[in-house]
């Protein structure tokens, strides 16, 4: 919130005619990696979700020869994942794929369901995770109103 404020004055200082001096700075994510695993090993993972889904549409795209894993405590207690769960709720401006896309490229993949946007990880016993970004809450399987279908699996 912080880089986005930053920016914000930066736009204003410039329409009104002064130049801005301060340098950006991107803040660090938030959690240390526990490790990686190889791009043939995430996609071994993911490839069973979608297929305890009985699905066999979705697609995979990670981008890298190695995917970071993450220790599953350390996301739970997250203040990232805490601070994008307190935020409120708002139809069309503030709903699923906006609190998807402030988790993705912390910790967390973006994952897209047929009815639905949220986050993923794997973590440091090799075992995946949907993350409810509007809640925080992890869970292994997809609930109902998340959707029964996953249309694409993004890595980070």
């Amino acid at each position: 919130m912080k880089t986005i404020a930053y920016l914000l004055e930066i736009i204003g200082k410039f329409l009104a005619g002064q130049s801005a001096t301060k340098k950006i700075v991107i803040e660090p994510v938030a959690l240390m990696p526990a490790g990686e695993i190889s791009l043939i090993n995430a996609s071994s993972i993911l490839l069973d979700v979608i297929d305890g889904l009985g699905d066999d549409t979705a697609e995979i795209y990670l981008p890298d020869n190695y995917i970071k894993i993450y220790c599953k405590s350390e996301v739970m207690a997250s203040n990232h994942l805490k601070e994008v769960s307190a935020i409120t709720y708002v139809a069309e401006t503030m709903d699923c794929d906006d609190f998807a896309a402030l988790l993705y490229g912390r910790f967390a993949g973006l994952v897209w369901t047929n009815l639905h946007a949220m986050c993923w990880f794997i973590d440091e016993l090799l075992t995946f995770w949907f993350i409810e970004p509007q809640s925080g809450q992890l869970s292994r399987t997809l609930e109902g109103w998340q959707g029964d279908e996953i249309r694409f699996f993004l890595g980070r």
